[in-house]
């Protein structure tokens, strides 16, 4: 059975998340730091990944801990 609320789909909870000022602001916050470890600091690639994932996963847990709230 398919659920008649457009939001209560899972596609509809993550475009929710990601228009999300909270989460905007997080990503951004995480890319800059990438970005400074990469040129700033000759990081490796894997360095900068790993940066932009624990980037993700903090911004994703802020802005769900903020909705509860």
């Amino acid at each position: 059975m398919r659920p008649t609320n457009r939001h209560a789909t899972p596609l509809g909870h993550a475009r929710r998340l990601i228009c999300d000022e909270g989460f905007a602001v997080s990503m951004l916050a995480a890319v800059i730091a990438a970005v400074v470890l990469a040129f700033g600091f000759g990081a490796t690639v894997d360095i900068v990944v790993a940066m932009l994932a624990i980037g993700a996963v903090t911004a994703l847990a802020e802005t769900r801990l903020h909705r509860r709230g």
